[in-house]
């Protein structure tokens, strides 16, 4: 922001204070007596103990059950803004979030290896790979989120925060359970269900839960299945349009939980469970080169393949242009060549044993083992009927973590010490897939299909500098092996009654091994070409391997084959990181008078270091980027009052950070991955008024500035790295070096606000009509470091509104639930107004003519009817 954040937190205190509208915590189970007056205490376990929220000095916010039911949370999507700077994007569509907390989150990052720095727990287990982030929205007692980083509880990539998806356990006491069955527009089918037993009172009870989607896209592709004759008229044979629309999805989940108390003092649950998910992936809205209109113009010069396009096109070979308006299509209509299925899978198991050794002293133990796969085919990624990008992922990942704890309680001193260790692998087989359009204008000239010239690259040295370059279609496979180990403990201490004092700190080591990397190219006979990462050297440093002579237009050989060279086939590339830090908190609160608590905090977080999962161009790209680190400092209040019927919660925060990973594009459409320092600052207000009973006012309030440190670019290019390609703040684009010194950090939306009000219209104690209604809102944010690509080469690689970024809209939603005894009804509406907006977007453009932006769902709507027993 312009203007300084000290007077605009002043200022949005000031007016949450005077308004009847408060933000709120959010709505959960009645957690206290039932003749309890006014708000329910809301217990959450943010600090791995069972607390008042109003008692954690901690910046964390908890949405119950019955508060997700209420507002209609089917997707994280959902959650998007639900609380202050807290925001949710996807360009993989709703099985795998990229979770941002106070700016930090991993939305510049598309590497199945990268771990996100908002770390993502189920029932206390990290959950390491982020396509199975989004398969938790079912039976489930809480979600919290702790925002921060929680470098001491929780350990390693949770420089943003952590999101914990608490399910249903068994209650031991009693039969229940429910079934949930629902209909909405694009014909949405919802069933959810669950029933517990207790063979055993006290002692021994089970809960089985279910989940089952089924979605048509919202997103219709006109172009229809066959031969694609978007170019050359399709005289390779080679391209074929898919037919497939985007999106939509079919979706199960299935847990099984178990709970036995053999005596008091042991405690022990066991959880298996397994979900599935399948649909249409998700694709980009087609977007121009120009601010003002959706042409893409392929004869711009900016444009990687600009003279191509010009010097083919009079031919009738190539087009000139594309405009989604001007094929006639909607904003919900695209013609894509390539549809893949997108498919998640995620299994596992949980054991979480907690035993009382004295009165005063717990052991806790939680250990969780789960695999499963992420496959995506060929999709497109330029939204235009040519096959111009597509590409196509398959992740593999396992994953194990063991937590054991101590947990001591003697009064006013209290102290957690434990050790965690994890582990998980994953395996990626990724298949880029660019500017295979070329396929046809290569057989549409003559050439063979053994001709050999991915992107152009031997133009001006093997090949002549006009010969026409073929399209790039390899075959990428690597395993990463990370390993985690730590000790940590946190203690706190009550100097006074009202005053108390918290410090932690936790040691972690991180190893992280790169193996078997191999990335293959083929010519457009599927014959395997040219290896372009392996372990191969020439001249002191990685080089590509040629499995096959290369030839120019008239078959001379002008690189012969390494193979009939002598030279011996490459092996898999490797590569190692390792990393050990220190990271903890302290933490002093003061309690002035009942119900209000002051409290101020340093703490430090930290993200183990990692390698670019994507890097297919060249082994050089394989890199280790550090660690990132965060130092944080922040300040805040939280209070009742009006006889506990209203709650006023307000934090400051800053945060100094070194390191924070992020993602660029270069010239040869390879993600290399970044590091920068910089800052963040920023105010949150979360507050509920419930002015009678029955009746509850919302709102919450979040304001962001942040800003990557400065720095120029220097004089000479030359002295900027290759890998990393930057240089400090000086980062080369794919046109170019430039420096994002100033720069908001990607997704950081400036403002983000939440209004909503729950209204009990009818409680006779038979029947109950509730009506919820909540507004959103999320202010300016950018899709990457590079703000709005308005700086030095900038605009040549994106002009287009992809360089606006996105933001400054409200999206409204509501639901209205009739119940009588164990029934009820419920219809349901979101994005009301159906507004259109990007929550997410990747720069494209000048390379392949079209910046890459994924739009939310439209107005959706249906009915809901669920019955209790």
């Amino acid at each position: 922001m312009k203007t300084s954040i000290s007077a605009s937190m002043l200022a949005v205190a000031i007016a949450t204070l005077s308004s009847p509208a408060f933000a709120q915590e959010a709505p959960a189970e009645d957690t206290g007596t039932q003749d309890q007056v006014g708000l329910s205490d809301i217990i959450v376990t943010a600090t791995k103990r069972s607390e008042n929220l109003q008692d954690v000095p901690v910046a964390v916010s908890a949405i119950s059950s019955e508060a997700l039911q209420n507002k209609g949370v089917f997707e994280t999507s959902d959650l998007n803004n639900t609380m202050p700077n807290f925001q949710v994007s996807s360009p993989y569509g709703q099985q795998q979030p990229n979770f941002s907390v106070r700016g930090v989150g991993v939305g510049t990052e598309f590497n199945a290896n990268a771990a996100s720095p908002v770390g993502v727990y189920v029932d206390e287990v990290y959950q390491a790979f982020r396509s199975s982030h989004g398969q938790q929205l079912y039976d489930l007692n809480q979600i919290e989120v702790v925002r921060g980083p929680q470098g001491t509880l929780y350990g390693r990539n949770t420089t943003g925060g952590a999101v914990n998806f608490i399910t249903k356990s068994p209650q031991l006491e009693g039969q229940e359970g429910y079934f949930t069955a629902g209909y909405g527009n694009f014909n949405r089918i919802n069933l959810e269900g669950a029933i517990e037993v207790t063979p055993s009172p006290d002692k021994f009870g089970l809960r089985l839960a279910a989940t089952y989607v089924d979605a048509d896209s919202y997103i219709k592709n006109r172009l229809p299945e066959g031969p694609s004759t978007a170019a050359g008229g399709g005289a390779s044979g080679l391209n074929f349009n898919s037919g497939r629309s985007p999106g939509g999805t079919k979706s199960y989940g299935l847990r099984l939980s178990m709970r036995w108390k053999p005596v008091d003092t042991v405690d022990l649950k066991l959880k298996v469970y397994a979900a599935e998910a399948e649909g249409g992936t998700e694709s980009p809205i087609p977007t121009g080169s120009s601010r003002t209109s959706d042409v893409i113009s392929y004869t711009n010069p900016n444009f990687l393949l600009g003279g191509l396009f010009s010097a083919l096109a009079p031919a009738g070979l190539l087009p000139t242009s594309y405009s989604q308006s001007g094929r006639g299509l909607g904003i919900n209509e695209v013609e894509l060549d390539s549809v893949g299925i997108a498919t998640s899978r995620a299994r596992g198991a949980v054991f979480d044993a907690r035993i009382e050794l004295t009165d005063n002293l717990k052991l806790i133990s939680v250990s969780g083992y789960d695999d499963g796969l992420y496959s995506q085919s060929q999709t497109d990624c330029d939204g235009t009927p040519l096959r111009l990008c597509a590409i196509g992922y398959r992740s593999k990942f396992s994953a194990f973590n063991q937590d054991v704890r101590f947990d001591f309680d003697g009064g006013p001193f209290k102290a957690i010490v434990g050790v965690f260790y994890g582990k998980d692998k994953v395996t990626g087989d990724n298949t880029p897939d660019f500017f295979n359009f070329l396929r046809d204008v290569r057989a549409a000239v003559g050439l063979p299909a053994s001709y050999f010239n991915p992107g152009g690259a031997f133009n001006g040295t093997a090949l002549s500098a006009g010969s026409l370059p073929t399209g790039i279609y390899a075959t990428q496979h690597f395993v990463q092996k990370r390993t985690s180990y730590a000790a940590y403990g946190e203690a706190s201490y009550e100097i006074t009654p009202a005053l108390k004092f918290t410090a932690g700190l936790r040691y972690t080591k991180d190893k992280n091994r790169f193996l078997d990397g191999v990335t293959t190219y083929f010519d457009d006979t599927g014959t395997a070409r040219l290896i372009t990462v392996s372990d191969f050297q020439q001249g002191g440093g990685f080089a590509p391997y040629f499995l096959q002579d290369v030839q120019d237009e008239a078959g001379n050989v002008v690189i012969p084959s390494f193979q009939g060279l002598g030279i011996p086939l490459p092996g898999g590339l490797r590569n190692q990181g390792s990393a050990g830090r220190v990271t903890g908190r302290a933490i002093v609160d003061w309690k002035p008078v009942d119900d209000v608590m002051v409290y101020a905090s340093y703490s430090r977080g930290y993200r183990s270091g990692t390698f670019n999962g994507l890097a297919y161009g060249s082994a050089n790209q394989v890199y280790f980027v550090k660690p990132e680190q965060v130092d944080a400092f922040e300040g805040g209040i939280k209070s009742r009052f009006w006889d506990n019927r209203a709650q006023f919660n307000i934090s400051a925060f800053y945060y100094k950070y070194k390191g924070q990973q992020g993602q660029v594009v270069d010239a040869s459409a390879t993600a290399n991955l970044i590091a920068l320092d910089g800052t963040l600052k920023g105010l949150e207000v979360e507050a509920i008024v419930e002015p009678f009973n029955g009746f509850t006012l919302s709102a919450s309030f979040g304001l962001l500035d942040s800003s990557y440190k400065g720095g120029d670019c220097p004089a000479d290019p030359s002295t900027i790295p290759n890998f990393p390609a930057q240089l400090g703040s000086c980062v080369v684009s794919s046109g170019g070096p430039v420096s994002v010194g100033g720069n908001p950090f990607p997704y950081a939306a400036k403002q983000s606000a939440s209004f909503a009000a729950d209204w009990d219209v009818i409680d006779d104690g038979d029947n109950k009509f509730t009506l919820h209604g909540d507004v959103n809102y999320t202010g300016q944010f950018y899709f990457d470091s590079f703000k709005d690509y308005s700086r030095g080469p900038l605009p040549a690689v994106a002009s287009g509104k992809f360089g606006d970024g996105n933001g400054k809209y409200w999206v409204a939603n509501a639901r209205a639930t009739y119940t009588m005894g164990n029934y009820s009804i419920s219809v349901w509406g979101k994005n009301l107004t159906n507004k259109l907006y990007y929550p997410f977007g990747i720069s494209l453009e000048n390379l392949f003519g079209t910046g890459y932006r994924v739009r939310a769902q439209p107005r959706t709507y249906g009915v809901e009817a669920t019955l209790r027993f």
